[in-house]
């Protein structure tokens, strides 16, 4: 019997009563099987919920089997908040896209895990997803170029371009994008933030609102993810 601790990304129905949980763990991607688990007497009922930590023992070798297990923590005020509930989900969804990676899943989930707890209790919570996608980018290789053009070292006149994946000077630039040098700003700052010893500053509402499209227009173009919590994101956020 295995015990697995980690945050649940995902869950699906499997035959009549069933779930498979996808539980992201320090080793990677787990998948685990609840019978019963949807049957309103279950005990376990509410385990599989996105969002929770959980600490489980299960059998059984790719499949696993759920035996026995409890949450750790269900970070109840991002489960009672849409707004935060939507933005934590929207960042499962990127993070369960692409937990096949070969990277370092110990240093990412405690990480996450430790952006959830500020999520959690903070008010103005959205810098630190926002931090956290931009962050993802390093760990796709597809991180934007930031310190000079992406085609020659030349650091004056440079003007953003998505598709690029960066800044770009005058002589390289094709399609320039229209976000403003404070809204860049904005960004540069969160890709470069050190969680250990920087302070997060106020992003006003319009800033935060072009960080979302930058986000989004990123990650559909140089990944084409979409998630299904960024749909909900976009009327929350009032923008399609």
């Amino acid at each position: 019997m295995e015990n697995i601790k980690g945050l649940v990304l995902k869950s699906i129905n499997y035959k009549e009563s069933s779930k498979i949980i996808y539980v992201y763990t320090k080793t990677g991607l787990r998948s685990i099987l609840i019978h019963g688990n949807n049957k309103m007497k279950n005990r376990y009922l509410n385990i599989s919920r996105t969002l929770n930590y959980i600490s489980v023992f299960a059998t059984g070798k790719d499949l696993l089997t759920f035996r026995d297990g409890d949450i750790v923590n269900g970070y109840r005020k991002i489960a009672d908040s849409l707004d935060k509930y939507t933005y934590s989900t929207h960042i499962c969804e990127l993070v369960y896209s692409f937990s096949s990676h070969d990277h370092d899943h110990e240093k990412l989930l405690s990480f996450l895990l430790k952006i959830l707890d500020i999520v959690n209790d903070e008010l103005d919570y959205i810098p630190y997803l926002n931090m956290i996608e931009l962050k993802l980018l390093y760990l796709l290789g597809i991180n934007p170029m930031f310190k000079h053009c992406v085609s020659c070292n030349k650091t004056d006149n440079l003007v953003f371009s998505i598709s690029e994946g960066g800044y770009c000077c005058q002589e390289h630039i094709k399609n320039p994008d229209r976000f403003t040098e404070v809204t860049l700003n904005y960004i540069k700052f969160l890709y470069y933030f050190d969680l250990a010893s920087d302070k997060m500053i106020e992003i006003d509402q319009s800033n935060l609102k072009q960080i979302r499209i930058f986000l989004d227009r990123y990650y559909a173009y140089h990944q084409n993810i979409k998630t299904n919590s960024r749909k909900l994101l976009m009327g929350l956020i009032g923008y399609w």
